[in-house]
């Protein structure tokens, strides 16, 4: 069995903060390719429009906001990777290994 690294442990918990963030939103279809984005909260109504645009553009502002909580729970918890605090990793590094997918 392979062991978790505090690495691994808060990469992890940064995926969980994208999808936390990004299910707090959906994207409504109004004409063609048109769309809103709107809370997640059962009422998606244009008029409580968060963000109006094409569906792909809805989808980015969403997707912007899932990223930045990511990283965002990245940067409060550097200090808990030893590999960052003791300088065995660059910030760039750090960055190359949480772009890199799992296997």
């Amino acid at each position: 069995m392979m062991e978790t690294t505090t690495q691994d442990k808060v990469i992890a918990h940064a995926a969980a903060e994208c999808i936390d963030e990004r299910e707090r939103y959906l994207v409504i279809f109004t004409h063609g390719v048109n769309g809103y984005v709107c809370r997640n909260e059962g009422t998606t109504n244009e008029s409580q429009a968060l963000y109006k645009g094409l569906y792909r553009d809805c989808q980015i502002w969403i997707e912007q906001r899932g990223i930045a909580a990511a990283l965002r729970y990245v940067l409060k918890n550097l200090k808990d990777v030893p590999e960052v605090t003791g300088g065995q990793l660059t910030l760039e590094e750090l960055l190359a290994r949480i772009s890199q997918v799992p296997k």
